[in-house]
């Protein structure tokens, strides 16, 4: 379960706005999100996981 500033995504929603003119990142445990600036919510697909610490990058897609 994915969640944003403690409370699960399915009650914060995701962005709606029409359009988006910027965006900033959200700090989370093990990754950060980009949150549209016009109403704070995350955007879909915005979740970024961190690199691991074994020496070598990994994709997000190698997390699944």
């Amino acid at each position: 379960m994915m969640y944003f500033k403690g409370v699960p995504i399915e009650k914060v929603g995701y962005c709606k706005c029409s359009s988006i003119s910027s965006v900033t990142s959200e700090i989370e445990e093990w990754g950060y999100w980009d949150v549209c600036c016009r109403c704070g919510k995350p955007l879909k697909d915005g979740f970024h996981y961190y690199n691991h610490y074994d020496g070598e990058d990994h994709d997000d897609i190698d997390l699944y």
